[in-house]
């Protein structure tokens, strides 16, 4: 899920969509379903995650299975770390 000018588009593996719904209320409705908010504009399903490395100033870098990189806030990294070791999942 990505934010865009007020707007909130879905990607799957064929298309894009967009919702009718803002960001923060997608993450209220599904945040024990997999997704994860990774930044300000950013939600990302966990089980996308192909892989997940350290980079500047406390920030990740998550790589999807797509080949797509997605960066992980600093401030949200703790939680990532606790999803990704699955004590929320």
């Amino acid at each position: 899920m990505e934010a865009v000018d007020n707007k909130v588009f879905a990607y799957t593996a064929k298309k894009v969509y967009e919702l009718k719904c803002k960001l923060y209320e997608f993450e209220m409705l599904y945040e024990n379903r997999r997704f994860f908010r990774c930044s300000k504009s950013f939600v990302i399903n966990l089980m996308k995650i192909g892989s997940v490395r350290p980079i500047l100033n406390g920030r990740f870098s998550a790589t999807l299975f797509n080949g797509e990189e997605v960066i992980i806030s600093r401030q949200y990294v703790p939680e990532l770390k606790k999803r990704l070791l699955g004590e929320d999942i």
